[in-house]
C-alpha cells in the first residue's frame, strides 16, 4: 500500500517505538512508555487529519491553505463520527479504523492524565503502537472513493433533515 503522504504520521509511530524501549530508572521508563501510547494515538490522528486535507483541498506546500481543513479535525467528533452508523456505512475498515481510534484514544487519555500511579506495562505499549501501525495501515488501503467518504463524515458539519 502507498503511504500517506505525511511523514509526521510515520515519526510519531517510529518515536513511540524508541520510547517504549527507554531503559534507566523506573519512573523515567513509565513517562516514556506512557508519551509512546500518546504517540502512537496521535499518528492515527494525524493520519486522519491528512486524509482529510489531501482528500478535499489536495495535498500542497501552501500551508495557508492546508493548515485550515488539516486543523479542523477535532478529537471528541472523531471519536464520534468514527463509531457512527455513517462510519459503519463506508464499510468495514472504516469500522475497523473507528474501533481502533476508539481504544487508541481512550489509552492516550489515560496516559495523558492519570496520576502517576498508573500502572505502565511494555507489554501493553508495544500493543497500542502495534494498533496504530495497524490502523495507519488500514487508513492507507482505503480507496480513493472511501477516503473521500471518511474525511467528509469525520469534517463536515452535519444538519438533520
Amino acid at each position: 500500500m502507498p503511504r500517506l503522504g505525511n511523514p509526521l504520521v510515520y515519526d510519531l509511530l517510529e518515536t513511540s517505538r524508541a520510547l517504549a524501549d527507554t531503559r534507566g530508572r523506573v519512573n523515567l521508563r513509565k513517562a516514556a512508555m506512557r508519551r509512546a501510547v500518546s504517540g502512537a494515538y496521535y499518528s492515527v490522528f494525524h493520519a486522519l487529519c491528512f486524509i482529510c486535507a489531501s482528500e478535499l483541498i489536495g495535498w500542497t506546500q501552501e500551508n495557508d491553505i492546508v493548515e485550515p481543513i488539516y486543523r479542523l479535525l477535532d478529537h471528541g467528533t472523531a471519536k464520534k463520527r468514527l463509531n457512527s452508523r455513517d462510519a459503519n456505512l463506508i464499510g468495514p475498515t472504516a469500522t475497523d479504523i473507528g474501533n481502533n481510534f476508539l481504544s487508541l484514544q481512550e489509552a492516550r487519555n489515560a496516559a495523558d492524565y492519570s496520576p502517576p500511579t498508573l500502572k505502565v506495562r511494555h507489554d501493553e505499549t508495544l500493543r497500542y503502537i502495534e494498533l496504530a501501525e495497524q490502523t495507519v495501515t488500514l487508513i492507507e488501503s482505503l480507496t480513493t472513493l472511501d477516503r473521500k467518504k471518511l474525511a467528509v463524515l469525520l469534517i463536515a458539519r452535519t444538519r438533520p433533515l
